[in-house]
C-alpha cells in the first residue's frame, strides 16, 4: 500500500482554506505526491488535525511484500 495520510471528510478542504492553496494540491501533499516545503506543512498540519499515516511502501520503485516473502523462503 502506498504511504499516505487519510483525514476526516471535509479536512481536505479546511486545510486548504487555512494555508491558502487548491483541494487538488493538498490532496496531492497527502497522498506524497509533492515535496515542497509547502506540502510539508500540510501533511504536518493534516496530522495535527487527527489524521493518520497508512502505508509503508515508499511513494516510488518500492517492492512489495510477496517479493520479501519470496526471498525469506529460499
Amino acid at each position: 500500500m502506498r504511504r499516505r495520510i487519510v483525514v476526516e471528510q471535509g479536512e481536505v478542504t479546511a486545510i486548504a482554506r487555512l494555508m491558502g492553496c487548491t483541494t487538488v494540491f493538498v490532496s496531492y501533499a497527502l497522498n506524497f505526491r509533492r515535496d515542497s516545503e509547502l506540502a510539508r506543512r500540510i501533511r504536518r498540519m493534516a496530522l495535527l488535525r487527527g489524521g493518520i499515516e497508512v502505508g509503508n511502501e515508499p511513494a516510488k520503485g518500492g517492492t512489495s511484500n510477496e517479493g520479501k516473502a519470496m526471498e525469506a523462503a529460499v
